[in-house]
């Protein structure tokens, strides 16, 4: 009887001590099951986004206690970045690697509840700030980051918010929007402008500023063939177009949408050079009552279109131009 009682307490205490062997090894993770991740991985019109955290290894981030705030890109946001699968988002790791973190906030900030304002900085998951617009007119509520709108808010998991965005956000390489326009070669003969004019200093510190670059083939069609054309100029005349094509303060194209007048759709901006460009709202083809881009005025009245839009650097937004502005 007594060998009995031993057997049982033995085989009691490999059971207790197994159960708890067990539980050290593997741990019930309720944000696994419950958190930003999860959601994420429930949702279809972030599937391709899941497949992005999961090449990234930051699915495993947001399976942590956090909190934290998921700026998710759409199934349509990774589509239209030339990612249209699965297959496509884990081929493009190393691109998004990097993406990924400034995609989302280390802590739990409700987008819908920040004050209504434009472009309020807040620190993405990479340490870099991202901008966010909350704003409300006759027409729209809407929450914008860096210019991309936020489709979907605040939508609670165990461990933050999820939100749904319709782009994908892009981190900050350039330290300044000076850097910015030298960075892309459609842009090499307003560069030269900036630098020959002696504004180049300027454009490296200070700011925010708004850039409206004129590509190569806008000073082509004024007669302006070449850069060596531009650097044989006067500097006094490159100042005034330079400035012509830059105004203060930091605007995404989305910003001059809900700043633009409800009646008119139309917005005027006050460049450095004195001059006034009217900015006109572009209706969406798709979405009735909605905008989905602007134009500008040129010298001649024509439209001037956005070819690139939205490229932010350290002290300002850059758009590129199909012409140029009046002066």
């Amino acid at each position: 009887m007594e060998l009995k009682k031993i057997i049982t307490r033995l085989t009691m205490g490999v059971m207790l001590f197994s159960a708890c062997t067990k539980d050290k090894v593997q741990p019930e993770n309720i944000y696994a099951k419950t958190g930003i991740a999860a959601v994420v991985n429930s949702n279809f019109s972030l599937s391709l986004c899941k497949y992005a955290l999961v090449a990234t290894h930051y699915n495993d981030t947001l399976s942590k206690p956090g909190p934290y705030t998921l700026l998710g890109p759409s199934n349509d946001a990774f589509t239209a970045a030339g990612w249209p699968s699965g297959a496509a988002v884990i081929h493009a790791t190393d691109s998004l690697q990097s993406m990924m973190p400034y995609n989302f906030i280390r802590a739990a900030i409700k987008l819908d509840s920040l004050p209504l304002a434009f472009n309020q900085p807040l620190i993405a998951g990479n340490g870099q700030p991202l901008y966010v617009t909350h704003w409300v007119n006759s027409r729209d509520t809407a929450v914008v980051v860096n210019g991309v709108r936020v489709s979907t808010l605040d939508k609670p998991a165990a461990n933050g918010l999820v939100n749904i965005t319709d782009g994908i956000l892009t981190p900050i390489v350039y330290n300044d929007v000076q850097q910015a326009v030298s960075g892309d070669p459609a842009l090499s003969m307003f560069n030269a402008a900036i630098i020959k004019s002696g504004l180049a200093a300027d454009y490296n510190n200070g700011g925010p500023y708004t850039v409206f670059a004129p590509v190569n083939t806008a000073f082509n069609a004024i007669g302006i063939m070449t850069v060596d054309s531009i650097y044989k100029m006067d500097a006094a005349t490159l100042q005034k177009i330079v400035k012509a094509h830059i105004a203060a303060g930091m605007n995404f194209i989305y910003d001059y949408i809900l700043k633009a007048d409800v009646t008119a759709n139309t917005y005027q901006e006050h460049m450095l050079s004195g001059a006034i460009s009217t900015i006109t709202l572009v209706a969406d083809p798709v979405r009735q009552g909605r905008f989905s881009g602007i134009t500008l005025q040129a010298a001649s009245g024509a439209g001037v279109s956005i070819s690139r839009k939205n490229i932010l650097a350290g002290n300002g937004v850059v758009h590129s131009i199909s012409w140029l502005l009046n002066q």
